[in-house]
């Protein structure tokens, strides 16, 4: 077509300039209409943000939204989608869903965290593990793609896998610690740590007092490990039932915002133990 015929077709509203080179014809009403369109004329876009969310099926983000990613160095605008600008998008981060270039699941995540408010994106990344379509190594391996000082959402998704007990360093967890500093703040004896369970020295507790049969898990673990952790940790409390211990599992709200809960669950149990070994003696 002759750039005549194409500057007709505009003066008299028939084509819509939404970028340069591309024009609209058709009605688009959706914004799944204009993320298509998008995808078409932006150079390199990839759907993003909440819209790849929706794509992926992500719960408890906003639905209608069309948002796309291109690289930082582009200056391009396409009527009514919300553009992101990037420089560290690697085709490691993109899959195909349906016939669209979109953002992986942690991709995603690690976007939605720049937006959201951290307890929100806690809220998505809990769902999405327990589901089993998102692990925390998964997490972890863009996070460390991806941050920089000043990158949006880095820190919310640092800050999360820490309070989970999820860090470079598996036996000093940031949960371990402050759980461990919980005890002996409220004046309990120090436990005996990845204590070797007598009946199966291939495993551990976390921490223990072996006098007592008590043993204590901090549970960030399940969370760590998914679905097989969670039933293997159910397994092994049943057969520290059978062998005459007791395992107390706490997790990250109590060590932080009930600490006296922890205190006093762990004095009550050894006071019982301490009964009971007086009541054997005699």
């Amino acid at each position: 077509m002759s750039p005549g015929a194409i500057r007709y077709r505009i003066r008299v509203g028939r084509w819509i300039p939404i970028a340069r080179s591309a024009y609209r014809i058709i009605d688009m009403p959706t914004p799944h209409d204009l993320i298509r369109a998008a995808i078409a004329v932006l150079p390199n876009s990839v759907v993003s943000h909440e819209a790849a969310a929706e794509l992926h099926g992500i719960g408890r983000v906003r639905r209608g939204l069309a948002v796309v990613s291109v690289h930082s160095r582009t200056t391009h605008a396409f009527p009514g989608i919300t553009i992101h600008r990037n420089h560290d998008l690697t085709l490691a981060h993109v899959e195909t869903v349906g016939d669209l270039p979109c953002t992986t699941v942690p991709r995603t995540v690690i976007d939605l965290a720049g937006i959201l408010h951290p307890k929100h994106v806690a809220r998505i990344v809990d769902d999405l593990i327990t589901q089993r379509r998102l692990s925390v190594e998964q997490l972890s391996k863009v996070l460390e793609d991806v941050a920089r000082r000043g990158k949006p959402g880095c820190t919310a998704v640092r800050a999360l896998l820490e309070k989970r007990g999820v860090g470079p360093e598996r036996n000093a967890s940031v949960l371990e610690i402050r759980g461990l500093r919980v005890l002996s703040n409220g004046g309990l004896p120090a436990p005996d740590l990845e204590y070797a369970i007598p009946w199966n020295s291939t495993r551990r507790f976390d921490a223990s007092y072996p006098q007592w049969h008590i043993a204590i898990e901090w549970d960030s673990r399940r969370w760590h490990g998914g679905h097989d952790a969670f039933e293997q940790d159910r397994e092994r409390d049943r057969s520290a039932l059978l062998h005459g211990w007791s395992v107390y599992r706490f997790t990250w709200k109590d060590v932080t915002e009930r600490p006296e809960h922890v205190v006093e669950t762990i004095r009550s149990a050894i006071d019982r133990a301490r009964r009971a070994n007086r009541t054997d003696t005699r």
